[in-house]
């Protein structure tokens, strides 16, 4: 007879240095943080209960219930009424490299993408985006589109569109429900997205965003605000989307100038 495994026997290879001036939930916290989502702790799986990791351990029930917290916010766990702590799914991760629209960036992953339509009409834009587009600040000088996207049914960015209405006024007319904007606007009206200048920026979620991304008041998001530009360097899109902090991330890939000094900090 083989003998049975509890579900805190995962965390028996934890060990936290007592002499470290690190706190020891915040080591737990590192510890676990960078194991979540291999075999050990799988993504969708349950964890053990802090009582029973806290004995593995050989830590109190709040050191485990604080770097529970923290993994918590960072959207890396999630906690279900009354059933206990799961580990969540994989980030969506995005390049900061490429112009890609996000139909297309995600169903080539293989997830379900879907749209909701909140506002699909003309409007006066706000200065910033007409000088932004090189649009006149005036009534009806921009299309603005405004969608929250899902993925696998869970409502994720909460997305506005301004586009130069004497370009994409053609807009109006169609049903943008699931549909690609980039791809529309190429094979519809013939605008090729060729560059793009994008601002990532930390926030928290308002009363109207955290109802639409199925979000508590308060919790973070990650604010995208980019400018795209076509092959002849009109503005033609303007763009503000708020992404749920707990289902996307974003990399680049740096390189250090050969010729480059780094010089030493110095304190004064």
């Amino acid at each position: 007879m083989h003998a049975r495994h509890s579900a805190a026997d995962a965390f028996s290879g934890i060990e936290l240095d007592t002499s470290s001036p690190v706190p020891a939930y915040y080591q737990f916290y590192e510890i676990l943080r960078g194991q979540l989502g291999s075999e050990q702790f799988p993504s969708g799986s349950k964890l053990a209960t802090e009582r029973s990791i806290a004995g593995t351990v050989g830590v109190s029930r709040q050191t485990v219930r604080k770097a529970f917290g923290r993994l918590e916010r960072e959207g890396l766990v999630y906690r279900r009424q009354g059933d206990g702590t799961y580990v969540s799914e994989p980030r969506v991760e995005g390049s900061l490299r490429f112009l890609r629209g996000f139909t297309q960036e995600l169903t080539d992953r293989g997830l379900r993408v879907r749209s909701r339509v909140l506002d699909l009409r003309l409007v006066t834009p706000p200065a910033a985006v007409a000088e932004s587009l090189g649009l006149k600040e005036s009534k009806d000088s921009a299309v603005m589109l405004r969608r929250v996207r899902s993925l696998d049914g869970l409502p994720v960015t909460l997305e506005t569109v301004w586009l130069p209405a004497e370009l994409c006024s053609p807009l109006l007319t169609l049903n943008m429900t699931d549909r690609s904007l980039y791809a529309t606007l190429r094979d519809l009206l013939g605008i090729e997205p060729r560059h793009a200048t994008e601002r990532l920026t930390a926030t928290l979620l308002d009363e109207f965003e955290a109802s639409e991304l199925d979000q508590r008041l308060g919790e973070p998001a990650l604010l995208v605000e980019r400018t795209t530009t076509d092959a002849a360097g009109r503005g033609v899109e303007a763009v503000k989307t708020l992404l749920r902090a707990d289902r996307f991330s974003f990399t680049a890939q740096l390189d250090l100038e050969r010729d480059a000094v780094i010089q030493p900090s110095s304190i004064e």
